[in-house]
């Protein structure tokens, strides 16, 4: 036999001991298996990240420098392009939140934070695709808000799945309304969001079930046919990281509500209730104590 010729006996013998089955030792334990697909999902949406931002970045310096010059279909297609491009972009920072959730490694940075201008943002993101469908969003603040103890932007984050979630399964002329205010009874010592819609509504035996990952609300066909996604999930995540709860209210054909709490500040907790609009800084000595109390009580938080 030719030396430059492959050993076919060689290399059957090879493929077969190395398709043996691993020693003990060295077989993965199902908690090391278990993690992997967090891992490998952690990892592919960190590697998507960069290359998708890229093309939405690259669409929209295109969608400047030609515009005027595109016909309508032609600006349609590229409008849809950009869109779906920021949509798959959020489901790749979804997926990376999901991930650093499930391995604790997500961190919340609280502070005292006021609910206007959260809701505010989060509805002023979501303003066009509720013009688009004709439905109309309108907000509602209590007179007097304390401030919530949170991370602005994973509030508005939570605020805008859930609204984006209101706008989409509510029909066209519909009604989304957010309000927030002062939490009372069970609900003591927080401020209450609540975004309710006019759509289809959801079965009873699905409200706790849509918060399951990838789980859709078998009960209640046109919304489940959408589907949930990991959007629901990660509001719970994100509302029980800053010590809330969050639940959906709903009985089908009559829409829905859904209703989260974020504990109120401490430093605002301290306050009088009519002091919750003025700045802290006109309360001199309440002030000052106030301050060193929170700095004290973030040290067990």
């Amino acid at each position: 036999m030719d030396a430059t010729e492959p050993q076919w006996e060689d290399l059957v013998i090879r493929e077969g001991s190395s398709s043996r089955p691993l020693p003990p030792e060295r077989k993965a334990s199902p908690a090391t298996r278990r993690g992997k697909p967090k891992v490998q999902a952690s990892y592919l949406a960190h590697e998507l990240r960069a290359p998708v931002t890229s093309i939405r970045l690259g669409l929209e310096i295109l969608a400047e420098q030609i515009e005027g010059r595109l016909q309508g279909d032609e600006k349609q297609m590229l409008t849809l392009a950009i869109r779906n491009t920021v949509r798959l972009e959020g489901l790749v920072d979804d997926i990376m939140d999901y991930s650093k959730i499930t391995a604790g490694k997500l961190a919340i940075v609280k502070e005292p934070c006021d609910a206007r201008p959260m809701v505010d943002d989060a509805v002023e993101s979501l303003r066009a695709m509720a013009t688009a469908k004709g439905i109309k969003i309108s907000k509602d603040y209590a007179t007097l808000l304390p401030r919530c103890a949170a991370e602005s932007r994973r509030v508005v984050q939570v605020l805008m799945n859930l609204i984006s979630n209101a706008i989409k399964f509510t029909p066209t002329r519909g009604l989304v309304t957010i309000s927030v205010a002062e939490g009372k009874y069970n609900h003591a010592g927080t401020l209450l969001f609540k975004v309710k819609d006019t759509g289809c509504g959801i079965a009873h035996e699905d409200l706790e079930k849509i918060f399951g990952i990838f789980e859709q609300a078998g009960g209640a066909e046109p919304r489940a046919s959408k589907g949930t996604g990991l959007g629901l999930t990660l509001a719970r995540a994100m509302v029980e990281l800053h010590g809330g709860r969050i639940w959906a209210e709903s009985w089908k054909g009559s829409g829905s509500t859904f209703c989260f709490t974020i504990p109120i500040a401490p430093v605002d907790m301290l306050r009088p209730v009519k002091a919750y609009a003025e700045p802290l800084e006109l309360h001199g000595l309440l002030a000052h104590v106030a301050r060193r109390f929170n700095a004290f009580l973030a040290l067990f938080v």
